[in-house]
């Protein structure tokens, strides 16, 4: 635990810097990765310290995100830094509306083309995060002039409406066909854009308390598993995975090990984990 901990204070320290202007072409993947709701910078580091000791991959840059819009950026990231990750930082912590969630996310993916020459990114997303790379992917996932999207890992993503805001709690469930019984507004307007959906691979990772709330604590499972009825036939690849008990909390999936480990392995499959 010292030792995570350590690491933890190392990737903060590493990226208090001043912001970063000049432009670095890179052709690798960058890996991209989302808070949540309420989520702030610290929210993905545990994740993101996981994908640097399994996988040998290098926090590189912070991008924050004003309320208008406005994306300043922290650290370096050069054509040689190996597996850059990006962590973005929604300074508005609240907003709830998709619109402008994905266009902060379309400010961010455009300045890393634009600033550091981007041409491929991997999204990794916690709850909300999920609804701007969802929204952002229906609108400009096959924008050529944007940085293509190859690999999503969505954990905990609340793409049929939250509990007790949009549906009832435990009221809802999955048909035979994978659709929800009970649609949210905004499902039903990704149902209507579907057809734009990219051939992105996704791994969709979600959590069950095994209590008998068939849900995290906050996002009922029939929410979050109903990505696979939207991107069906369209995805390049679609898996889910799903991770039980206390751990499997909503936002305690973000510190669970073995949630780290999968997204680690579906991002990176070919790599060897250093002890």
């Amino acid at each position: 635990m010292r030792r995570f901990c350590c690491l933890v204070f190392l990737l903060v320290i590493s990226w208090v810097t001043v912001p970063q202007t000049a432009v670095h072409a890179t052709t690798q993947p960058v890996t991209v990765y989302l808070h949540g709701h309420n989520g702030n910078r610290h929210s993905m580091l545990a994740l993101m310290a996981a994908a640097k000791r399994q996988k040998q991959a290098t926090p590189a840059l912070v991008m924050t995100v004003s309320a208008a819009g406005q994306v300043t950026c922290y650290g370096q990231l050069t054509a040689h830094t190996p597996r850059p990750l990006v962590q973005v930082v929604f300074l508005d912590r609240h907003e709830l509306d998709y619109h402008r969630l994905r266009r902060w996310l379309y400010n961010v993916l455009a300045t890393l083309n634009s600033r550091y020459g981007v041409r491929q990114v991997n999204l990794v997303a916690h709850s909300l995060g999920n609804t701007a790379v969802l929204f952002y992917l229906l609108r400009w996932g096959n924008d050529a002039h944007l940085p293509q999207v190859a690999k999503w890992v969505s954990i905990a993503g609340n793409f049929d409406g939250i509990a007790g805001m949009h549906l009832q709690p435990q009221h809802n469930h999955l048909n035979a066909n994978g659709r929800p019984h009970l649609l949210a507004p905004a499902f039903r307007q990704a149902m209507l854009w579907r057809d734009r959906f990219p051939a992105v691979a996704i791994l969709n990772i979600y959590g069950n308390l095994a209590d008998g709330s068939a849900s995290d604590g906050r996002i009922l499972n029939a929410s979050s598993r109903a990505l696979g009825f939207l991107v069906a036939g369209r995805a390049a690849s679609y898996t889910e995975r799903r991770f039980s008990g206390p751990a499997a909390q909503h936002s305690r999936l973000r510190e669970n090990p073995q949630v780290a480990t999968a997204a680690n392995d579906f991002l990176w499959p070919a790599s060897v984990r250093s002890n």
